[in-house]
This record gives C-alpha cells, structure tokens and sequence, in this order.
C-alpha cells in the first residue's frame, strides 16, 4: 500500500470515528417526559435552592430540561403552587427586579452518589449565564444547547 493511501485510508477513519463519537453524544441527550421519574428527580434536586431564593414553595414550569446520564440542564420559570406568580419583591431579589430578566431560571446538575445534585444556577440573568459552564464545570456543550 502506497503512503498516501495510507494517509488517506487513515484520515477517512479518524473522521469517520469523529463523527460516529458526536452522534453517540448527541444521541445520549435526551428530554425526560412530564410524570417520569428521571424528571421528578431533576426538578426536586433544583427546587431547595429556588424555594429559598423565592421564600417560599415552587413548582416549575419548564421550558428546557435535557439530560444525560451524568448531567442535566433545565430552564424553568417558578411559581406557586397551583400557577399564583411569585412577586419577586416578595423574594430575595427584592429591589433588584430592574436589573433581571424576570425569574426564570437556569440550572446545571450533576448525577453523583446515586443522586442529582445542583451544580450551578442562576435566576433571571439578563446575558447567557451558562456560556461558560462547559469549561467551568466540564459539563459536555451539548447539554446547555452550545453545540
């Protein structure tokens, strides 16, 4: 076999390996259904955190939830329970309402210990928050919606 077949035989597998390994990663993200179980544990991992920045009890509303077997992301607005909005001078972010974007939050989890378990969040950002949680925490770009 003649070197640039070689080469040429060589760059057509290590491209073929790229793509198959981004389509493995992109097939291992998915959304977890409304009731399902997977779901239930990613929000109730979340929820401590908000209810206390929102004093008070949450449920959410969600706009993004993506999961992986070691990390979630979700984007969800909170509420009271039963839909009553939550007034953010009624929370801890009293008196910073001209400076956020709402209440929605961002969120970032990691699967440890058998468990979810929040990373990072941020609640009513005005910028993406998230953009550098990749490096930050090493979570794959995939999950926050960069790739």
């Amino acid at each position: 076999m003649s070197s640039g077949l070689g080469k040429t035989l060589l760059l057509a597998c290590a491209l073929l390996l790229a793509a198959w390994a981004g389509l493995a990663q992109a097939q291992a993200v998915h959304q977890p259904k409304k009731g399902s179980a997977e779901r239930a544990a990613v929000l109730d991992a979340l929820r401590p955190a908000v209810e206390a920045q929102m004093r008070g009890p949450v449920e959410f509303v969600v706009a993004t939830l993506r999961t992986t077997p070691k990390w979630a992301f979700v984007q969800v607005d909170p509420q009271r329970p039963g839909g009553a909005p939550i007034n953010v001078e009624d929370t801890s972010f009293s008196g910073d309402a001209d400076m956020m974007d709402g209440l929605t939050v961002f969120a970032l989890l990691r699967f440890q210990s058998g468990r979810w378990n929040l990373v990072e969040h941020v609640v009513g950002p005005t910028d993406v928050a998230y953009l550098d949680w990749a490096d930050r925490f090493g979570a794959p770009p995939v999950i926050l919606g960069l790739e």
